[in-house]
């Protein structure tokens, strides 16, 4: 009890700096997380468009101008432009999914049936289980799921989603889980149509049961209500005997009709946003966090030499130097493990969150590698701000700070 009131009453007498300092760490480590999951995300992003088949694609965008006042209408102008593009010499397919939605456990899911294209294009991207061409065959329909609310679901599982038939009325389908794309649970997306698209965009935090287009699974999804494909933009991929002539031939036609980014031009667009604008993002909380560590080392410095007359008191009063400078380590160090602890439960609580699917947090990844990153800053911090206060107090000895002061 002692100690602790030893403590509180040494503590006390910084109270108002320390309040300062917490809320300013505190602040710089939650705004240096919210950077560290956006940079995360997009490398992820960037790693998953690099490990997948596309190497050899262009990723086309329809004008949509040309395409609202089209007069056969929206759907029938999309699907002519695509059947166009995939008839192309040198031209593989077109990754392209069609597009509905489903109920299970009272949440409502993304359903997808990937086209041949889509299937190859984007079969790396498993964290369990196995794609559609590696699974054996099923009575029901073979899906490959991912989201918060499939986080329980273990592969081979049968599970029931609900779907709606072409009557409107609602039917329980049954499906066999066969892979899972696990947390962050980011799916193939196509909603950009940006001149200036880079990997971030093409990536979506969903629940979503993605389906085969075999025969079987098409006969079954037959009954339900149509799945459509209204996708604005899509990954053309060419085969590997494309010559540059053909590429060229379709490119003609992308600037026909829409706009098109190569596949390097997606990666250098993504190298410059995290250059240009992830850069820019992180200079607030650096700032912020070597003002706030630069202050408690001076802060911690300060209140060695303050306290030197007190601990020599300490001392003399049967206090060993061991003791004493344990007081001292948890004065000095106290602010930066609260910042801590203010963070990780700020980490934790989305983790929570987003694990719950009560949130989404799309373009950023947020995780227990964040938790580590402020234990390491954390670490090396109490280091920086207790060396320096251990040479003081190890080069002033109690009795002689004592003898000093009495002489005084």
């Amino acid at each position: 009890m002692k100690k602790l009131h030893l403590f509180i009453m040494s503590f006390s007498q910084n109270i108002i700096s320390s309040i300062i300092m917490l809320i300013i760490l505190s602040f710089a480590l939650i705004s240096m997380q919210d950077v560290i999951g956006q940079y995360r995300y997009i490398t992820y992003s960037r790693y998953i468009i690099e490990n997948q088949y596309l190497q050899n694609s262009d990723y086309f965008m329809v004008n949509m101008d040309i395409m609202v006042n089209d007069p056969e209408g929206l759907e029938v102008s999309l699907n002519s432009v695509k059947e166009k593009i995939s008839k192309f010499d040198g031209v593989e397919g077109v990754a392209d999914s069609q597009n509905s939605s489903a109920v299970y456990r009272s949440t409502t899911v993304n359903t997808e049936i990937y086209n041949d294209s889509m299937k190859k294009a984007f079969s790396k991207e498993l964290s369990e289980g196995v794609w559609f061409d590696k699974a054996d065959k099923s009575d029901i329909p073979n899906v490959v799921i991912g989201g918060a609310v499939f986080n329980d679901i273990p592969i081979g599982n049968d599970i029931e989603i609900e779907m709606l038939d072409k009557n409107g009325n609602k039917v329980q389908q049954k499906v066999h889980v066969i892979g899972k794309i696990g947390y962050p649970w980011y799916f193939a997306d196509y909603s950009t149509g940006s001149d200036d698209v880079s990997t971030k965009d093409f990536l979506i935090q969903i629940n979503d049961v993605i389906f085969d287009n075999d025969k079987q699974t098409s006969e079954i999804l037959s009954k339900y209500a149509s799945f459509q494909s209204l996708s604005f933009s899509y990954f053309v991929i060419y085969n590997k005997e494309c010559t540059d002539e053909q590429k060229e031939a379709v490119r003609d036609y992308y600037n026909s009709v829409g706009t098109y980014a190569t596949y390097d031009k997606i990666l250098e667009n993504t190298n410059d946003y995290i250059r240009d604008n992830l850069m820019k993002k992180i200079v607030t909380p650096i700032f912020l966090l070597i003002i706030a560590t630069l202050t408690l080392i001076s802060i911690a410095t300060l209140n060695t030499y303050k306290k030197l007359k007190d601990h020599s008191i300490y001392y003399l009063c049967g206090c060993s130097r061991k003791k004493s400078f344990a007081y001292l380590f948890a004065e000095i160090s106290i602010v930066a493990i609260l910042a801590t602890i203010i963070n990780i439960i700020y980490v934790s609580v989305i983790m929570s969150q987003l694990s719950a699917g009560t949130m989404s947090y799309s373009g950023s990844i947020i995780d227990y590698k964040n938790i580590i990153y402020s234990m390491i800053y954390c670490i090396v911090t109490i280091a920086i701000t207790v060396i320096l206060p251990f040479i003081v107090y190890k080069k002033n000895t109690p009795l002689e700070v004592y003898r000093r002061n009495h002489n005084d």
